[in-house]
């Protein structure tokens, strides 16, 4: 009887966790949703067509090609980012108050001019919805467009920067005045994007004291360090 006791105490303990449930692997995180924009018109300036594709956590690309009139260059330009958290946001919200663009958003009106075919596409692994317009009525579409209109000026303004900043330090100040006064009135967003160039800018001796004054503000307008030593990961 002792020895018998003995066994199922060894093996008791053996027993219980050979019961105990085998947990189950973690279940793997659903693909992201994502949002893009795409702008179509060969007479466009400064862009022919591009995209921009932002995903829920604020990934963003763009992709564009510039008109050659603007530049004679038609390379195409390749840019990635994280957005603001603040545009991320309202993109997002938009897109489900718009039914994740599963509706037809062209105000159809005539003798509107062509400003270029405009498309939203919202993906995610629930659903899917794409909308195109040229001009569209409605009030969020709209705000949408201004949005990605508004990315799209930043990165050209960004481009033309580095080019007179090598080649044309004279006309920078026109140039900064132009970016100063589209960010004043929204028409250009994301500056951050931007801010190393801006730096690069505001920093440089050379450069007109006004082009500095102009770049250090819209710096400032950002939250973004005028100092390369004081950015994130500098030494």
């Amino acid at each position: 009887m002792k020895r018998w006791l003995r066994l199922l105490l060894f093996f008791l303990p053996a027993l219980s966790l050979a019961q105990q449930p085998v947990p189950a692997p973690a279940a793997s995180l659903p693909a992201q949703a994502s949002i893009e924009f795409s702008f179509d018109w060969p007479q466009g300036i400064p862009w022919q067509s591009y995209s921009i594709t932002t995903d829920s956590e604020g990934k963003t690309h763009f992709s564009g090609i510039p008109h050659p009139d603007e530049s004679n260059d038609t390379d195409s330009v390749q840019q990635d980012f994280t957005m603001s958290e603040a545009n991320r946001q309202k993109i997002f919200e938009l897109a489900q108050k718009l039914d994740y663009f599963q509706r037809d958003y062209d105000s159809h009106l005539k003798h509107v001019a062509f400003t270029g075919k405009k498309t939203l596409q919202y993906k995610s692994p629930q659903l899917s919805g794409s909308t195109s317009y040229n001009y569209t009525q409605n009030a969020d579409v709209d705000e949408l467009t201004r949005i990605f209109l508004a990315i799209a000026t930043t990165i050209d303004f960004g481009r033309k920067l580095a080019f007179q900043y090598r080649f044309d330090k004279l006309g920078m100040s026109q140039r900064l005045t132009e970016l100063d006064e589209m960010y004043t009135g929204h028409r250009a967003e994301e500056l951050s994007i931007i801010a190393p160039i801006l730096r690069k800018i505001a920093n440089d001796p050379n450069m007109m004291n006004i082009s500095q004054q102009t770049a250090r503000r819209l710096l400032h307008n950002i939250n973004q360090p005028v100092s390369a030593a004081q950015t994130p990961g500098s030494q």
